[in-house]
This record gives C-alpha cells, sequence and structure tokens, in this order.
C-alpha cells in the first residue's frame, strides 16, 4: 500500500496570475482547491463506466489510477489574467494524461520544474558509431515531473478544473 501523503496535492498547488481592472492582489481572487481522486472502471448495464471517488483513507495500490486535480474559481468581479496552474508529479506515481475543461487553456511539461514546453525535449549523450554525439530528444510523458496550465482569462464568477491522470508505482 502506498502512503497517500506523497500523492494528495493538498496544499502543493502553485499559482501564477496577473489580474485586470487593476485588481490590487490578484491571488486572493482566486479560490485553489485540490483533489486526489482514485479512478476506478465497473460495468453497467454491459457498458464499461468510469468513477471517481475521494482517495484519500483508501488503501491505495500499485497500479491504481489516480486523477490529480485543481479548481480555480474567480470569486471576484475582476476577471483574473494570465494565470498559470503548476501542479508537480509526485514520486509516487508515473504522469498518464492530463485535461482541463478551459478550451483556452494549453498545457507544458517539466522534469525539472523550470523549463516547460510542449512537446518538451532534452539533451542526451548517445554513442553512434563509435562516436559520442549530443542530441536533443523528445522527453518521454512517463519522466514527467511538472505539469503547467497556462489560462489567458478566468472572469468573474467562473471556475476552471484541470487534472492530470497518474498510476501509483
Amino acid at each position: 500500500m502506498t502512503n497517500m501523503k506523497n500523492i494528495l496535492l493538498l496544499g502543493t498547488l502553485s499559482l501564477g496570475v496577473a489580474a485586470a481592472q487593476a485588481a490590487p492582489n490578484p491571488t486572493q481572487y482566486l479560490k485553489l482547491t485540490a483533489t486526489t481522486s482514485l479512478v476506478t472502471t465497473t460495468t453497467e448495464g454491459g457498458k464499461s463506466v468510469e468513477k471517481l471517488s475521494n482517495a484519500e483513507g483508501k488503501g491505495v495500490l500499485p497500479g491504481n489510477v489516480l486523477e490529480l486535480g485543481q479548481k480555480a474559481a474567480n470569486i471576484s468581479k475582476f476577471n483574473v489574467n494570465k494565470i498559470q496552474l503548476n501542479m508537480p508529479v509526485p514520486a509516487a506515481v508515473t504522469y498518464q494524461s492530463q485535461k482541463c475543461d478551459s478550451a483556452s487553456a494549453t498545457a507544458q511539461f517539466s522534469i525539472d520544474g523550470k523549463t516547460y514546453a510542449n512537446p518538451l525535449k532534452k539533451t542526451v549523450t548517445v554513442t553512434e558509431n563509435g562516436k559520442t554525439v549530443t542530441k536533443e530528444v523528445t522527453v518521454e510523458p512517463s519522466e514527467y515531473k511538472f505539469v503547467r496550465w497556462t489560462l489567458p482569462t478566468i472572469k468573474a464568477g467562473e471556475t476552471v478544473n484541470c487534472a492530470v491522470r497518474v498510476k501509483v508505482k
């Protein structure tokens, strides 16, 4: 069984924002909520149905799939612009996929928490035909350690949900 404290994201979210209409402190206008859900698949009426349940307090086992979610609710009367939601991928899991319910969101990935891109590239040194060669390769999604969603605007009163799917090691 995996220790849920290694996976739960409560308190690990980070945010970068700039607000419209000269709002003095844009971070006070966004309420961030983190969730960790266990993903299970059941059969109902002959169809495969995916269900999410709160993972806290459950025995999470290697091979289980979790959805690590972030909800950003704009609780102000201002539009909040240039938002970046940052999600670490804990060491106890392997990245599988990401989603965000904002059509304008763009996702980028990182292996070091500093450099983000999509597609993410890294430089490797290999031996080819007896010679040492340095080349750029695309990072495999299983190597991602951070996901960043950039949202141009969250309108006053709007809520955006983003999440990553991970597999417990």
